[in-house]
């Protein structure tokens, strides 16, 4: 198996058949931004996300938590996503929210709750609690 097939099973694997079928042909475009695609797909999903040492539960937490440390809420939620196909739940994704708080602050936790309820709702997740009243709370 190549990298790249290797790369590509571990994205369908967590983020879904459109995420890895889009990765894919991004990469295999030729066109602007390919090689960057090719990369994520080569390196990142088959190199690192393979490696012994954390399995892809531990690895979506600290992929989570760089994503909030950086304020960066559309790549929180697609780790958001990725994580709970990888097996976590709402209660361990809100506990590292909780970790990161004193560490980032309250303005980075509130861009990243916007993009958990926009994730809860999407799911459909989450209906014993209003989660989208985080929008604007601080």
């Amino acid at each position: 198996m190549t990298n790249r097939e290797a790369g590509i099973k571990v994205v369908r694997k967590m983020m879904g058949d459109q995420a890895a079928a889009n990765l894919s042909a991004s990469a295999d475009s030729n066109t602007f931004g390919a090689a960057i695609a090719g990369y994520a797909v080569d390196q990142v999903f088959a190199d690192i996300w393979t490696r012994p040492g954390l399995d892809r539960r531990c690895r979506s937490l600290v992929t989570m938590s760089v994503m909030i440390a950086l304020r960066q809420p559309h790549e929180f939620a697609i780790h958001m996503g990725a994580g709970l196909n990888n097996g976590l739940t709402l209660k361990e994704i809100e506990e590292v929210l909780i970790q990161a708080l004193p560490y980032v602050g309250y303005p980075a936790i509130a861009t990243a709750l916007v993009a958990a309820a926009d994730v809860i709702k999407e799911r459909g997740l989450g209906v014993d609690k209003d989660y989208t009243g985080h929008r604007g709370l601080l």
